[in-house]
């Protein structure tokens, strides 16, 4: 922004419209995936997957994509568990062991603007 040097000027103003049925970023299901290998789950995300305390991860190696199902960490073998991230709800869940399991590389952080749920509950 330049400075201002005329506050009176008359200014042709043109007004931005807020787009309607569109979600904030943080509306909608949204997933990380870093180097270190955290996925990181916005509130809204966990939210939708019923609030577990844990997660199961799962991956297709035929399509290269990773699930996670909803756990409970005291009974499921396998739940990692969901780690609170931050003031506003967020969750991180380590997905540094299935990385190195399956060959996943990250160069940077991924980010899943759109995730889904499957009809068995796992998001993908």
């Amino acid at each position: 922004m330049g400075q201002i040097d005329n506050i009176n000027v008359r200014r042709s103003w043109e007004e931005y419209p807020k787009e309607s049925g569109t979600e904030a970023r943080w509306g909608v299901l949204y997933a990380t995936l870093n180097m270190e290998g955290h996925i990181r789950l916005s509130r809204v995300t966990h939210e939708a997957m019923g609030a577990p305390d844990s997660y199961v991860l799962l991956y297709d190696r035929e399509r290269e994509v990773i699930g996670l199902r909803p756990a409970r960490l005291a009974v499921e073998k396998n739940a990692y568990k969901a780690i609170d991230r931050g003031p506003y709800g967020g969750k991180r869940v380590s997905g540094y062991r299935l990385c190195r399991e399956f060959g996943i590389q990250i160069s940077q952080t991924i980010r899943f603007h759109h995730c889904r749920m499957d009809n068995s509950g796992v998001l993908i």
